[in-house]
């Protein structure tokens, strides 16, 4: 019997232990919304580079967790990117890197305006099969 009270016990300090964790590495994190509008003429040129960038940006970079860019249907030269970084090191050195500059300056003659917005995030959830799995 008490074997099965100090299991229960160290469960729970456990679950308290990784829920403190994750709740402190989830603070670190930098999470923010790109609200970008694109000249009508550069769309499709502006989509595929911005696709290509967040591709590459998330395969080789362990500190970017998340770029997803979606457009408005009745407004397609509105584009959102929703983004996180493991922490505002992890941005920064993103900055810095090939592929993010080939980006940033491939396509500054397409983006007619930028607002940055830093958030912070109540939930994070995503389906693990809606993950994909590029080997």
């Amino acid at each position: 019997m008490k074997t099965k009270h100090l299991l229960i016990r160290l469960l729970i300090f456990s679950i308290m232990i990784f829920n403190t964790k994750a709740f402190a590495q989830q603070d670190n994190r930098k999470v923010r919304i790109a609200k970008i509008e694109v000249y009508p003429s550069f769309l499709n040129e502006y989509k595929t580079a911005l696709a290509e960038h967040a591709e590459i940006a998330v395969k080789v970079e362990p500190g970017v967790l998340a770029l997803q860019a979606v457009y408005d249907k009745k407004q397609p030269e509105l584009v959102t990117v929703f983004e996180v970084y493991a922490s505002e090191e992890a941005y920064q050195i993103h900055l810095k890197t090939p592929h993010f500059l080939k980006y940033k300056n491939g396509t500054l003659k397409m983006v007619k305006s930028l607002e940055l917005i830093e958030v912070s995030p109540i939930a994070l959830e995503i389906k693990p099969e809606l993950i994909k799995n590029k080997k």
